[in-house]
């Protein structure tokens, strides 16, 4: 299941796992944690799916994960706009990159296989703001529903 997510992480950091509060990782945890919540909803799911590749990708430890997860909702608490993301994203990440953290978000939303009109239109904004196209945000949201279904 976290196969894509994995590489893509993979991508980002090389072997040297990232914690540091401006780091693009940290960006991206905040960006899944504002879908998450989009809703009103958390679900334990959710929240297991992404601590699941974060940690796994990075062999962090409950503490350490914890410690990534406390900066990127910081950082989301005082966000004003997904700018403040969205644009980290844009320096750090290829087409490929953005494609693939698209389909991590299409993941976490359906996770609970419940995809929520607003968390639905986030990730379509979030998209729009990195220069993901239409054609693949309906691809990458199909191949996470059809995973969900297996």
């Amino acid at each position: 299941m976290f196969d894509r997510l994995m590489s893509f992480l993979h991508s980002l950091s090389g072997d040297a796992p990232r914690e540091e509060p401006d780091s693009v990782v940290v960006a991206i945890v905040a960006l899944a944690l504002h879908v998450i919540q989009a809703d009103g909803i958390i679900r334990d799911v959710e929240n297991d799916v992404l601590e699941a590749a974060i940690r796994s990708y990075f062999n962090l430890s409950k503490g350490e994960f914890e410690a990534m997860l406390k900066a990127a909702k910081r950082e989301e608490e005082d966000s004003v706009d997904l700018f403040r993301f969205t644009s980290r994203i844009n320096r750090a990440l290829d087409a490929r990159q953005k494609a693939e953290f698209i389909a991590m978000l299409w993941q976490i939303v359906h996770a609970d296989n419940d995809r929520n009109e607003l968390e639905d239109h986030l990730v379509w904004r979030i998209a729009e703001l990195i220069g993901v196209s239409g054609r693949d945000r309906v691809e990458l949201r199909q191949e996470a529903e059809d995973r969900q279904k297996h």
